[in-house]
């Protein structure tokens, strides 16, 4: 797949700044999705992060740019990259 690699994203283990893992260079989009839960709890997924496989993005992570943090909500890994879809944080630690 032809990405663009314009975004550098920092990954965190949690959203605490000290606990940065790395940064790589990635192709963020706009995306537009809900996740509803069983007890009828609803998040907006707003962004989509594409960048080479690499397994220090879980969906326990959270990645940060543009100076806003969000939380790794679901990947999809194909042959040599990742598809990441974004919760963007409410409250920004």
């Amino acid at each position: 797949m032809k990405m663009f690699k314009d975004t550098v994203i920092k990954i965190y283990s949690t959203p605490d700044p000290d606990s940065y893992i790395k940064s790589i260079d990635a192709d963020i989009q706009p995306f537009s999705k809900s996740i509803v839960f069983e007890d009828g709890y609803q998040i907006d997924i707003t962004r989509r992060l594409f960048c080479d496989t690499d397994d220090s993005i879980t969906e326990d992570s959270y990645v940060e740019f543009a100076n806003n943090k969000y939380k790794v909500m679901e990947i999809k890994k194909w042959d040599d990259y990742m598809d990441v879809c974004l919760y963007k944080l409410r409250r920004q630690v």
